[in-house]
């Protein structure tokens, strides 16, 4: 885990900074993200209290998410587990603002209403996931793991 690593054969070494420009937008919108969980906790916990448990859980995954990024950069199961878990937080809120609340809790069937705090949640997470398939179509074909990006 050091702090450099190849671009490609014959290349010179560099930073995982300058080696995906992504990587840096993930760690933020990651970070982002479960601030957001964060702020949305309290109303959710007045609702019922498996829906505050859910949100805590959101950001503490996204928060331990965005420094798994930032110490141990970008293995192709840390970005996959990334995509899915955001891919499934962005799906729920499609669920719940479509057809309702699915199973749980007194307002389990209730469709909620767009906020503006959680619509720039989707935003921040949908963005996240979009810098995660950067840097997965970054790594190399069959990289089983590790760090290295090709240009």
């Amino acid at each position: 885990m050091g702090n450099h690593m190849e671009n490609g054969p014959g290349s010179a070494t560099a930073t995982r900074s300058e080696a995906h420009p992504w990587l840096g937008h993930a760690i933020a919108l990651s970070a982002i993200a479960g601030f957001i969980h964060v702020l949305a906790t309290p109303s959710h916990f007045e609702e019922w209290v498996g829906y505050g448990l859910f949100f805590i859980v959101a950001a503490a995954a996204q928060g331990l998410y965005a420094v798994l990024l930032l110490f141990s950069g970008p293995s192709r199961p840390l970005l996959l587990s990334g995509v899915v878990g955001n891919g499934l937080v962005i799906a729920l809120y499609v669920i719940t603002r479509t057809v309702g609340i699915p199973f749980f809790g007194p307002e389990a069937g209730v469709v909620e209403s767009v906020g503006t705090l959680d619509a720039i949640s989707k935003g921040v997470e949908v963005g996240l996931v979009i810098c995660l398939g950067m840097m997965l179509r970054a790594l190399p074909a069959g990289g089983a793991a590790g760090s290295h990006f090709r240009r």
